[in-house]
């Protein structure tokens, strides 16, 4: 049918709050539309249908509205309904957040053509307390504990094994072994002997191995019953028994390098203890600084959400859900772990947490709309240009690439979230 077409005299009869996140709407045509839509979906069947012994088009209307009547009907109710209740959300400017159910009331040649539609929307949300807050106050300085931390990892990424003269191994010490094994319940389902290295008390090895190789001394060879864990990653293997063969081949010792300016170099050419020092202060506290900033994000999103209570749309929640089921999965998927089903008790937990982020984004929506804060573009502008950078492309062309990906709308809602948590903080009481 024609844009023209598409203009019907159309009246929404009621607009019915079921709830605080449900309307019907329920809408009628005039009695005459029905036939008028018939007659139009009449004339377009007649130029393609064919009827024997008429060439097509040439076939009369009313056998044609004959032989089709049912498809006919089918046709202009379905149009009816999608176009009258475009135009109905249009009137009311309501914007549903899921799929309408349709139910035909009333319908008839010589009656009003009459249809309801029942559909979730956003709930009207009465802002408070969202300025004036009190929030933690920010630390973000690095402590000496911190830099030594950081230095003690470091050291011990760069650190050397060295053979130990000593035959009979300590917690700390580091065990050249060849293990194999077969099961217990199933021998053909076995590993070779294989040599490793192993770090002895580091909770790495399984309990029962462990144990035998701090009682071994250097070339000694022991018969070892372990369980697997029940959570271990190869399935075939979790929880069953076996027998493993164990050999202490050799014992070496970590050892560390020197903290001084040639320690400094190996990590970064040309750097100094010194200049090292004030790098691995600057990246402890942006490090802090990011972690501060989700921790306060959160802090205030928890307190929206106990300030403002109300009725969430449960489509909204069943796709966060889905969302985070989907994210778990995929994280799993990439530790190469099968996610396993969730129980009861922690499905519902991750409803909540589901519950919980429609709240929270319903909320800063409405913050949005009431403080009039819009998008910066010329932000959004110095992010495009930096990936642009990035990808040694043209801004033309990394736009393009980011539209097509569907990353603009992203990167759009990512800002437009900063902007929004900036005026929170910006409103907000530091606690001394």
């Amino acid at each position: 049918m024609t844009e023209k077409e598409h203009s019907h005299d159309l009246n929404v009869k009621s607009v019915d709050r079921l709830s605080a996140t449900k309307v019907r709407l329920t809408i009628e045509f005039a009695g005459d539309t029905l036939q008028k839509h018939e007659q139009m979906m009449v004339n377009r069947y007649a130029k393609s249908a064919r009827i024997p012994g008429f060439r097509p088009g040439k076939a009369p209307a009313n056998l044609i509205k004959e032989k089709f009547k049912e498809d006919i009907r089918r046709d202009v109710v379905s149009h009816l309904l999608e176009a009258g209740l475009s135009e109905a959300l249009q009137k009311t400017k309501l914007s549903p957040v899921s799929r309408p159910q349709v139910q035909v009331n009333e319908i008839g040649n010589d009656k009003p053509f009459v249809f309801s539609a029942e559909f979730e929307v956003e709930p009207e949300i009465n802002l408070k307390g969202y300025k004036g807050m009190t929030l933690k106050k920010q630390v973000t300085e690095p402590t000496d504990e911190e830099v030594q931390g950081t230095f003690k990892n470091l050291r011990e990424r760069m650190a050397t094994l060295e053979p130990l003269s000593t035959d009979k191994a300590e917690k700390g010490n580091f065990a050249v072994v060849e293990v194999g094994f077969c099961l217990k319940d199933n021998p053909h389902k076995k590993e070779e002997a294989k040599s490793y290295t192993v770090e002895l008390g580091s909770e790495r090895v399984l309990p029962n191995v462990e144990k035998a190789l701090m009682e071994m001394k250097v070339g000694e060879a022991r018969e070892v019953d372990e369980t697997f864990p029940a959570e271990y990653g190869d399935k075939e293997l979790s929880g069953k028994t076996a027998l493993f063969n164990v050999k202490l081949l050799e014992l070496k010792k970590r050892i560390l390098p020197e903290l001084d300016d040639a320690f400094a170099s190996q990590l970064k050419e040309g750097a100094t203890l010194e200049s090292l020092t004030i790098e691995i202060r600057e990246n402890i506290k942006q490090s802090k600084e990011e972690e501060f900033k989700k921790e306060q994000r959160q802090e205030i999103v928890d307190h929206l959400i106990a300030e403002h209570k109300f009725e969430v749309p449960q489509t909204l929640v069943q796709e966060q859900t889905t969302a985070l089921m989907d994210w778990m999965k995929e994280d799993f998927k990439r530790r190469g772990i099968k996610m396993p089903q969730p129980k009861p008790e922690e499905f519902e937990s991750i409803k909540q947490r589901a519950e919980n982020m429609v709240k929270s984004t319903l909320i800063l929506k409405e913050i949005a709309i009431k403080e009039n804060i819009q998008l910066n573009k010329e932000k959004l502008e110095a992010r495009v240009n930096e990936i642009a950078t990035q990808l040694g492309k043209s801004v033309e062309e990394s736009q393009k690439f980011l539209n097509e990906k569907g990353i603009i709308q992203r990167l759009r809602d990512e800002i437009l979230t900063d902007q929004l948590f900036e005026f929170l903080v910006g409103n907000a009481k530091i606690a001394k």
